[in-house]
């Protein structure tokens, strides 16, 4: 999956809801995080963000991550779009992450 002169980065979130009974079920909270994913989309295209639900119950969900950055990109540029992406997934779904991991970078 890379391309030249790019790396993915494969990152697991796990958050809790604020309101667990705000999500009716994973189709609904996939519909949201869809949303989430377009905007970051428009917002920098050239990332290629994706996100995918691996697991969802009213109380814990455990997101995977991954996004493409350029062999340019220093530490602090990508931490700084993770920490935005963070923000903008609690902010646009009404969550708290509690774990953001880089599991792997390909």
């Amino acid at each position: 999956m890379t391309t030249s002169g790019f790396y993915h980065y494969y990152c697991g979130i796990t958050a809790q809801p604020n309101d667990e009974e705000q999500y009716e079920d994973l189709g609904e909270f996939d519909l949201y995080l869809n949303l989430v994913q377009q905007d970051l989309e428009e917002q920098d295209p050239k990332r290629q963000p994706r996100f995918e639900t691996g697991y969802f119950q009213a109380e814990w969900i455990e997101i995977s991550f991954i996004f493409r950055a350029s062999f340019r990109d220093g530490n602090e540029e990508i931490y700084r779009y993770i920490d935005h992406v963070s923000e903008t997934l609690e902010n646009q779904l009404n969550i708290t992450i509690v774990d953001f991991q880089v599991e792997s970078i390909i």
